[in-house]
């Protein structure tokens, strides 16, 4: 999983995309990829999200990594995609809520067809070891199509305990 999210701050920095992150030394455990495609007008949206963890350091933090295919190229009513598209997540351990983060990647999504994009981190300073993990989900809402907000819940980051 360390090796995953290392290919994707690689390929964010390689897109010069600036990427927040912790000490080089603290470790990244990921969720699996989940993969979604949205039934957008024009080609559908396919969307990748995968929540993450730093830990192995007093500093813990949680960030989400996402990609898309298809996005828009205009933010104009009825020519975009998205009238809302955004991934939440949240820092806990054992299931409690340490801190929370958003990224809100509607005007992302409507104006670039493909892009790599992570999400700011949020962290919280502990020494306390065991039971850390990010949990997370998507809320969205397709342009014209009637139907407001959804959402999708997110595959949790695997429970660390350093």
């Amino acid at each position: 999983m360390k090796g995953m999210a290392f290919a994707l701050v690689t390929a964010l920095a390689a897109a010069g995309i600036a990427v927040t992150g912790p000490a080089a030394w603290a470790d990244t455990a990921c969720s699996a990829q989940r993969d979604i495609e949205f039934d957008t007008p024009g080609f559908n949206t396919d969307f990748r999200v995968r929540l993450c963890i730093y830990h192995g350091s007093p500093t813990r933090g949680a960030y989400a990594g996402v990609s898309w295919e298809h996005g828009g190229d205009d933010t104009r009513d009825g020519h975009r995609k998205f009238d809302l598209l955004a991934v939440h997540f949240d820092l806990r351990r054992y299931g409690l809520s340490q801190a929370v983060g958003a990224c809100d990647l509607t005007r992302r999504v409507n104006t670039d067809d493909s892009a790599l994009f992570t999400c700011e981190a949020v962290y919280r300073e502990s020494s306390r070891t065991g039971g850390w993990s990010t949990t997370g989900y998507v809320v969205y809402n397709v342009d014209r199509d009637g139907e407001g907000d959804k959402r999708i819940d997110l595959t949790a980051s695997p429970v660390v305990e350093n």
